[in-house]
């Protein structure tokens, strides 16, 4: 078996020849794990190691921001990603940071109270495919627009389990040292470790050799994966699975049974990362409750509106012999947000450490979101305005969203005249003056349809029940 050195050696000049060989700029997937940090330093010190004159390569570096991220991964993160582009400065070499967002629409918050999705389970994934693959794929796209071809320099390693190694041989290029992407045609992937047959290696070239950029020499790495923690990963396609239940990652993450990471930072005396703890068991333990949830899914709601109407029996779809719920109902979506907003509310130590850390637990433009989609679906006003009373929040969260006092008088005035709705034309006003695309079909026509069509069908079930 080969000593460390000789492999470290190997790999810098099998790197150093494709990175002259062509003009295509490489892609580094950061999470700030062992393995993708391990690959960061080595392309870092090999464009160190050229000169000048032959740096023509740019080298991206894309750090996901999923906005849900544990508070002290996503302060390494962010910690990481700014020594990064301070050296980077210093050095003159082509290479930067580019920090990666899911979209409005695809928010772990925006999904799951917002639209209602049930928490995230093995069968029932959502997250990682709009709040990590979505956000590399717009980025590699664009690059690969500009450019013709991409590469993907990647910290995998076959060693890793036999589902990687089959993986990584799958797409392997007979003859070269790249893969193809498994999903994106144009970008090929680079994996300069995968050979390596010892996590150790990783670790071991992570204590041997300093951080280009002065991460503390990674003391950090050694002393998380010393606890025995699995990698926290930049997910580059549908294929990828997500970390084990002892990872450093969302910390809304109902995937896994507990969150290990966090349970054991409450251990060492973080006692105020409890209430995060919390209701992360509390949105994985209702998820499937059927007093949470929808009894119809979306497509059908309709359908047992009808059947509600004409008082006949509604049949929804069952699979494997068991009954499919809808999304979260609206009671439990509120009571979901009021909870969330009321963390550091309740718990000042919470609060204290998070703006330490510069965290917010959720953004005012997902709340905006939120409230959007819930009057999309018929939602009351007057019941959202209670919530955001009784959590004691105003603008500049919901300002927008809501007509001035002196307009909504004149509004009232007119639909009491005519004897129309308020609530129903509210809502066809916050439809028109909505620009956040966040429904399905975009056309303000179909918009103001749906308020419409809610408030007909709902009104119809109530004289149905008299």
């Amino acid at each position: 078996m080969k000593a460390l050195a000789d492999k470290v050696k190997l790999v810098l000049e099998e790197m150093q020849a494709l990175y002259l060989q062509d003009s295509r700029p490489w892609i580094i997937g950061l999470s700030g794990g062992k393995d993708s940090t391990c690959i960061t330093q080595l392309v870092y010190n090999l464009l160190l190691s050229l000169p000048p004159e032959k740096r023509k390569k740019h080298v991206y570096v894309l750090s996901a921001d999923v906005m849900v991220e544990s508070p002290h991964a996503d302060y390494r993160r962010k910690h990481i990603c700014e020594l990064i582009e301070k050296q980077v400065e210093i050095d003159k070499i082509p290479f930067s940071v580019e920090t990666l967002r899911p979209l409005l629409t695809d928010t772990f918050w925006v999904n799951l109270i917002g639209r209602g999705y049930p928490s995230p389970n093995r069968w029932f994934r959502w997250c990682t495919d709009r709040m990590k693959i979505r956000p590399m794929n717009r980025f590699v796209y664009s690059q690969i627009k500009e450019n013709g071809e991409v590469i993907m320099v990647l910290g995998i390693r076959k060693s890793e389990s036999i589902n990687r190694k089959r993986a990584i041989e799958r797409y392997e290029i007979s003859g070269s040292k790249l893969s193809q992407h498994s999903e994106i045609k144009g970008a090929l992937v680079y994996a300069p470790i995968s050979e390596w047959d010892d996590i150790e290696d990783v670790r071991a070239y992570l204590r041997s050799t300093p951080s280009p950029w002065g991460d503390d020499n990674n003391k950090f790495l050694d002393d998380y994966y010393s606890r025995g923690e699995s990698d926290t990963e930049f997910i580059i396609d549908k294929e990828s699975q997500s970390a084990g239940a002892t990872r450093m990652g969302c910390w809304t993450c109902t995937v896994v049974p507990r969150d290990h990471s966090l349970e054991w930072y409450i251990k060492e005396g973080q006692t105020w990362l409890q209430p995060l703890v919390d209701y992360r068991n509390w949105i994985h333990e209702i998820r499937d409750g059927p007093n949470y949830r929808e009894e119809a899914r979306k497509g059908e709601k309709k359908k047992k509106i009808y059947a509600d109407i004409l008082g006949k029996e509604f049949t929804g779809l069952e699979r494997y012999g068991h009954k499919v719920y809808g999304p979260f109902t609206m009671q439990t979506r509120h009571e979901m947000l009021e909870r969330l907003l009321m963390l550091p509310k309740n718990n000042p130590e919470l609060k204290y450490e998070l703006d330490s850390l510069e965290y917010a637990l959720i953004t005012p433009e997902e709340i905006q979101a939120i409230v959007q989609l819930w009057i999309y679906e018929g939602d009351s006003i007057q019941e959202i305005r209670d919530l955001f009373s009784r959590c004691e929040m105003d603008a500049p969260y919901i300002s927008n969203l809501f007509l001035e006092k002196d307009a909504e008088v004149v509004l009232n005035d007119i639909c009491s005249l005519h004897e129309i709705p308020t609530d129903v034309i509210h809502k066809m006003v916050i439809a028109e003056n909505d620009r956040s695309h966040l429904a399905r079909r975009y056309g303000v026509y179909n918009k103001l349809e749906n308020i419409l069509e809610n408030y007909v069908l709902e009104e119809m079930l109530q004289e149905a029940k008299k």
